[in-house]
C-alpha cells in the first residue's frame, strides 16, 4: 500500500469517527430529553389520576403491612355498617376498583384479628373517669354450654336528656364467659368494676340472680320498664281463658296458612315463647286489622277467625292495654324518668281514660294502675338517689347482645371464642392512636389465652 493511500484511509477513518461521535452525542441528548419528557408527563398523569381520589395515609403499626386508616375504616364498617368480615373485605375491593387505590387487600381472617385485638385492648384500657356511672348488667342466652355476662356503663354527666342511649354513649366495662352466672359471681364482677368506678345505680331486668347480686352489694336497682310492664301484663292474662284461646288460634293459623297461597296474606305474626307478653302486640295489631276489615275477608277466612269476632270486647281490651303499654315505654325510653316526664305520662294516661269513658276495659284499667305504681316507685328511687333524672330502660344492652348474635353462629361446636372481645368495638369510634396501640400491644396468641382465663375464672 502506498503512503498516499494510507494517509487517505486514516483521514477517512477520522472523519467517520467524528461523525459517529456527533451522532452519539445527539442521540444521548435526545434520549435524555425524551426521558425527561416522559417523567414529566407521567407526573402530570399521576396527579390527574389522583385528583379527587382518596389519599390514604401510609402510617402503619409495627409489624403490620396495612395502613392504620384502612384498619379504622374496616372497624367502622363492621361496627356502624353492621357488615360481616367478608363484606368488609368486598367493600375494600370495590373502593380499590372505583378510586384506583393501590396496595394489598386484607383477608377476612386479618380483619377478624384486628377486631379481636381492638376489642381486647379497649377492655383493658377503659377510660377511668371521676364521675359516677350508671351500670347496665345482663346475661345472654346460652351459646352451647356458655353464657355471656355483659356490663355496660355510662357516665352520669354524659347521659343524654332528649334522646335514648346509643352505642357511642356506652363503655363496655366487662365481658365475661361462664357456664352459669349466680348472684355471688355477678356480685364479684360488680365489685371489680366498683374498685375503679363509682356505681350510682344499676339498670337491668328482674332476674333473680341479678337482684341477689345488687342486694348483697346494697346497690339501687332500677327495673327495666319493658320487663316490669310485661310482667304486669302476664299477671293479667296468663290465666285468662280468652287469651289462651287467642294464643292457640294464632299458633294453629300459622301452621295452616304457612304454605297457603290464598290465606298467607292473612297469616298472623309469630308469638315468641320467651318474653311473650312483651312481644304480643304485633298479634294484637293483626287481630285489630282482621276485625276492622271483617266484611272484606273471604268467607273461608271468616270461618277460621270467627273467635276474633265473637270476642271483640276481649280484642278491644288488648288494644287498649297495648296503647297504654307502648305510650309509657316510649316516653320512658326516649326521655328517661323525672318529675316532668312523670307528669307528662300521667296526663296522657288521663287522656286515654277520658277518651275511653265507660268503654275502658277492666284489665286495661288495672294495667294503668300498675303503670302508675311503677312511676311512683321510680320517683321514690330517684329521691333516694338524689337524682332529678334517671334511666329506666335496658334496651341498649339488649341491642349489644342482638348485634353480637348476628355476627356468630349460636350452634357452633367450638362455643364462644376470642371473638367475644369484639363486643367492646360496638361503642365509640377508634382513634388512629388507639388502633395503633391495640395492634402493637395485643398479640393473636394472647387472645385465646385471655378467653380461656376468663372462662376458668
Amino acid at each position: 500500500m502506498s503512503k498516499r493511500q494510507y494517509e487517505y484511509r486514516i483521514k477517512n477513518w477520522k472523519s467517520k469517527a467524528m461523525a459517529r461521535r456527533k451522532e452519539n452525542d445527539y442521540l444521548k441528548s435526545r434520549i435524555k430529553e425524551l426521558l425527561d419528557s416522559r417523567d414529566s408527563w407521567k407526573k402530570k398523569y399521576q396527579a390527574e389520576k389522583l385528583q379527587g381520589k382518596l389519599n390514604l395515609s401510609t402510617k402503619k403499626a409495627k409489624r403490620h403491612q396495612y395502613s392504620l386508616q384502612v384498619v379504622n375504616f374496616v372497624l367502622e364498617l363492621y361496627k356502624y355498617g353492621g357488615m360481616s368480615l367478608r363484606s368488609c373485605r368486598h367493600t375494600l375491593v370495590c373502593l380499590h376498583l372505583c378510586f384506583g387505590l393501590q396496595g394489598k387487600l386484607p383477608s377476612h381472617s386479618s380483619i377478624r384479628n384486628w377486631l379481636c385485638k381492638c376489642g381486647a385492648y379497649r377492655l383493658e384500657h377503659t377510660e377511668n373517669q371521676s364521675s359516677e356511672y350508671v351500670v347496665y348488667v345482663d346475661e345472654s342466652i346460652s351459646f352451647g354450654s356458655e353464657k355471656i355476662l355483659l356490663l355496660l356503663g355510662v357516665s352520669v354527666d354524659a347521659i343524654p336528656k332528649n334522646r335514648s342511649l346509643s352505642h357511642s354513649d356506652m363503655e363496655v366495662l366487662a365481658v365475661e364467659i361462664g357456664n352459669e352466672w349466680r348472684g355471688e359471681q355477678i356480685a364479684k364482677e360488680l365489685s371489680k368494676i366498683a374498685s375503679e368506678t363509682k356505681i350510682k345505680y344499676i339498670v337491668s331486668d328482674e332476674g333473680t340472680n341479678l337482684k341477689k347480686a345488687y342486694k348483697s352489694l346494697n346497690y339501687t336497682h332500677i327495673e327495666d320498664c319493658t320487663h316490669i310492664l310485661a310482667n304486669h301484663l302476664k299477671r293479667l292474662y296468663h290465666q285468662d281463658a280468652d287469651f289462651k284461646l287467642f294464643s292457640n288460634l294464632v299458633g294453629q293459623l300459622r301452621q295452616k296458612w304457612n304454605l297457603s297461597k290464598d290465606n298467607s296474606q292473612y297469616m298472623p305474626p309469630s308469638m315468641r315463647v320467651k318474653m311473650r307478653f312483651a312481644n304480643i302486640f304485633p298479634c294484637v295489631n293483626w287481630a285489630k286489622k282482621i276485625v276492622q276489615n271483617w266484611d272484606n275477608l273471604p268467607s273461608c277466612v271468616q270461618e277460621q277467625v270467627l273467635f276474633l269476632k265473637e270476642k271483640e270486647e276481649f280484642i278491644k281490651g288488648l288494644i287498649q292495654v297495648e296503647k297504654v303499654f307502648k305510650m309509657v315505654c316510649q316516653e320512658l325510653k326516649t326521655t328517661g324518668f323525672g318529675v316532668l316526664q312523670k307528669k307528662n305520662i300521667l296526663n296522657k294516661l288521663l287522656l286515654i281514660e277520658s277518651q275511653a269513658g265507660d268503654k275502658l276495659n277492666p284489665k286495661a284499667k288495672v294495667f294503668m294502675e300498675n303503670a302508675k305504681l311503677y312511676l311512683n316507685n321510680l320517683e321514690n328511687k330517684s329521691k333516694s338517689l338524689k337524682e332529678e333524672f334517671i334511666l329506666c330502660s335496658s334496651d341498649i344492652i339488649e341491642s349489644y347482645f342482638g348485634k353480637f348474635k348476628t355476627k356468630i353462629n349460636p350452634n357452633s361446636r367450638s362455643g364462644l371464642t376470642e371473638f367475644i372481645f369484639t363486643i367492646a368495638t360496638f361503642g365509640r369510634a377508634f382513634s388512629i392512636e388507639e388502633t395503633q396501640n391495640a395492634l402493637e400491644n395485643i398479640k393473636c396468641k394472647e387472645l385465646k389465652l385471655k378467653k380461656i382465663m376468663k372462662n376458668v375464672a
